[in-house]
């Protein structure tokens, strides 16, 4: 997407605050598409910080074998890591919603199941599975 957006976002005719807009509303939308299910581990969160980091990087036209710090690049474009930030966001969001809307989840994270699970009693000395049905029939003795 950003290749797309190159031209766009690396000229010199827009101001800095609109090519961060553009950044915000147009790169990442799409790289944090689905995000709320994504299973983060330091890996992943590493690689997430460095493709914010590329983006800024990009858009201020500076590159990686200039050596300049991080840091330097996050106070050339009056910014702080945000990414990750907006990830969890997204996540807590869509938890919350899955909560509300749906009792089984709930039930399952709040362990609220009680009673016995109805193969607990089956006897399977006394019952036989049919193979065409799959049911559970009783043995006459």
């Amino acid at each position: 997407m950003f290749y797309n957006k190159k031209q766009l976002l690396c000229s010199n005719n827009h101001s800095l605050e609109m090519k961060k807009k553009l950044i915000k509303s147009c790169i990442w939308s799409v790289a944090l598409y689905g995000s709320e299910t994504w299973t983060l581990g330091k890996n992943e969160e590493r690689i997430i910080n460095a493709f914010e980091t590329w983006c800024w990087r990009r858009m201020l036209k500076i590159k990686w074998t200039a050596r300049i710090m991080n840091n330097e690049i996050f106070q050339r474009a009056k910014e702080e890591r945000l990414l990750l930030k907006i990830l969890k966001n997204r996540r807590h969001s869509w938890i919350g919603q899955t909560i509300r809307h749906n009792e089984f989840v709930v039930n399952i994270l709040e362990g609220a199941i009680f009673g016995k699970r109805p193969w607990e009693d089956l006897d399977y000395n006394t019952y036989s599975k049919s193979p065409e049905t799959q049911e559970l029939t009783v043995i006459q003795q």
